[in-house]
């Protein structure tokens, strides 16, 4: 019986850590700041913890119980509020903000053109392209460091017609759209289909990668819940320091990681697509979009192309 018992608790804590722990870490600093806000917090947590101690067994219990109901439910609450969150960190705004969008998305369109016009010479040198057709002497150490610098920042931007409002979004459209312009494969479309043929290495390690995405995104949002206790006490506004950490450096850093693993799924594993959908295999690099773009119809609404004929099964 110690066993079963031990075994089971292993198993609370291991369910805690995965769900709870983040929302017991806000209610923690939620506690500490009311504190703070008593002008007092040493006698008055010696006072509460006092109080608790002198209560019946049966009422502590029902407070612990309470407590572990608070905590699972604003972690459930959590998780609903994830997604919606990084939508609007992607750019995904209401309508009445389309005219903040627009001014956005100019900007960032205005900035890649910049950033393809300065790397363009660049790259024709490093070719190694005569001067006649742009090319020039080749490049220096700073040179190379600044182009290597933009080609990393054009990676991460999508075409004119897919920016959105945000940096962030811009990275995950263009990581979302890079088998389209690459292979005709779009992504939306298709990868529900590529994930239940990838290998468990790759599905471990993409699920990985989304779970440091939405824990950011949600760290992010715990520390926006925070700022209320402003009003009792002004080391709440620490809270703004934490969310930038979690959402302009941590955050992009894990997009690109998935973005990354996304573009390498789709490398490496889109022949497993069409064979397992019995599309025939593109002959050439030249046949490739024109067969993914057939492959992304069938799939998003059926085909009835007669020149389209199936791979039989092996």
């Amino acid at each position: 019986m110690t066993v079963f018992w031990n075994a089971a608790a292993s198993k609370l804590v291991e369910r805690w850590l995965a769900t709870g722990f983040a929302a017991s870490v806000y209610w923690l600093g939620l506690s500490v700041l009311w504190l703070l806000g008593t002008g007092r917090p040493r006698q008055e947590a010696a006072r509460r913890l006092r109080d608790f101690g002198g209560l019946e067994t049966g009422e502590q219990v029902a407070l612990l119980l309470i407590g572990l109901v608070v905590l699972a439910g604003s972690s459930l609450l959590m998780q609903q509020l994830t997604l919606p969150a990084l939508q609007l960190l992607e750019g995904y705004w209401p309508r009445w903000a389309e005219p903040m969008s627009r001014r956005l998305r100019e900007r960032h369109v205005r900035r890649a053109a910049a950033y393809e016009a300065e790397a363009d010479p660049l790259l024709r040198r490093r070719l190694g392209l005569p001067a006649a057709h742009g090319g020039g002497p080749p490049l220096d150490v700073d040179e190379l460091v600044r182009l290597g610098r933009l080609e990393e920042k054009l990676r991460w931007t999508p075409h004119a017609e897919r920016t959105l409002a945000t940096p962030l979004g811009n990275a995950l459209r263009a990581a979302e759209t890079e088998p389209l312009d690459k292979y005709g494969l779009d992504a939306m479309v298709l990868w529900p289909h590529l994930w239940t043929l990838l290998p468990d290495g790759l599905r471990q390690d993409l699920a990985a990668a989304r779970r440091r995405v939405d824990s950011a995104v949600a760290a992010g949002v715990w520390g926006l819940l925070l700022l209320p206790a402003v009003l009792r006490t002004p080391w709440a506004l620490l809270a703004l320091p934490f969310v930038y950490v979690m959402w302009c450096r941590v955050l992009p850093g894990a997009c690109r990681e998935f973005g990354v693993l996304m573009g390498a799924a789709f490398d490496l594993h889109r022949g497993d697509l069409y064979r397992a959908l019995r599309h025939p295999l593109p002959s050439d690099a030249a046949a490739e979009i024109p067969a993914g773009e057939r492959l992304t119809a069938a799939v998003l609404r059926g085909s009835d192309d007669q020149a389209l004929l199936y791979v039989p099964d092996p």
